[in-house]
């Protein structure tokens, strides 16, 4: 393939680096490929501050185009402008044991992990305070949202640094996070929600009552979203220990139908309270996400 193909294919693909130890570059990758798909940012136009240039791509507003710059060099370059209005991204990982399943390309937590790395990247591109908070029976552990030099590396040293919080309570660890979140912004709460619901759904509920924008990435395994076709299986619940064998093929059909519909049930009670709910599976790419944040972060 020639060294052109591949440089494309590596922008416009950001699920290449999904399966990348480097949180870093992960993240850099999955916005890059993301943003590029998208041909510009939804950050262009929303201020009056002028920040930096980058080159014209195709599709983008000829209103921010700086002919002075094209005068002097014959090429095209956009003008971006700083955000008029910063907020605070609070980033909430479930860390507690469920997460830890893997069938597909990672953990669910590694995946959150991914996806939070992103959505931090993204963020402190435009200048949002960004925080985050890895959540068990309370708040584990927490880098506080700021803007400053060295925010991003903190988060990512939180991330790569995450442990098994055993059987939590996500619905608790809310109730810690609505003390700690005062500034309006938007949150994001990555999880599998394996847990109480009714808890979790009204610890959300407050969190938009208090004004804020709540995102729900609901993640999951693709086993847990459908049984394999064959074979016979032991699982485990890595929160209490519980076993249970069980041969596939019988179950399939009716443990599928039982899992899409507690999907759909979550994301009508999420819609009811106003609150996005985002299903995502770990075979499945991020950008979805980045998307839906975009879109959220525009409209604020």
């Amino acid at each position: 393939m020639p060294v052109a193909a591949r440089k494309q294919l590596q922008i416009d693909d950001p699920d290449l680096f999904m399966d990348m130890e480097d949180l870093e570059l992960a993240a850099h990758g999955i916005v890059e490929g993301t943003l590029h798909g998208l041909h510009r940012s939804p950050y262009l136009g929303f201020s009056v501050e002028f920040d930096s240039h980058r080159e014209y791509q195709r599709g983008d507003d000829l209103r921010y185009v700086n002919w002075n710059l094209w005068a002097r060099t014959e090429r095209l370059y956009i003008k971006q402008f700083k955000s008029d209005t910063n907020l605070n991204l609070y980033l909430l990982l479930d860390t507690t044991g469920s997460m830890f399943t893997a069938h597909g390309r990672s953990q669910k937590w590694r995946y959150g992990a991914r996806a939070a790395a992103a959505l931090a990247f993204l963020a402190l591109l435009g200048r949002d305070a960004t925080g985050a908070y890895m959540l068990g029976n309370t708040v584990q552990d927490i880098v506080p949202p700021r803007v400053r030099p060295g925010q991003f590396h903190e988060i990512l040293a939180l991330l790569q640094g995450v442990q098994s919080a055993g059987q939590g309570d996500i619905g608790a660890a809310l109730e810690d996070v609505r003390e700690t979140c005062k500034r309006r912004g938007i949150i994001v709460l990555i999880s599998d929600l394996f847990d109480k619901e009714a808890e979790i759904l009204h610890g959300l509920s407050d969190l938009r009552y208090m004004g804020h924008e709540v995102l729900v990435l609901h993640v999951l395994d693709p086993w847990e979203i459908e049984l394999p076709t064959t074979g016979q299986y032991e699982f485990e619940d890595l929160e209490s220990g519980e076993k249970l064998r069980v041969h596939a093929p019988q179950l399939r059909e009716s443990y599928n139908r039982i899992v899409a519909d507690w999907r759909e049930g979550l994301k009508r009670s999420c819609e009811e309270r106003g609150i996005d709910w985002l299903a995502c599976g770990t075979h499945e790419p991020i950008r979805n996400l980045l998307i839906e944040y975009l879109l959220r972060r525009a409209r604020y």
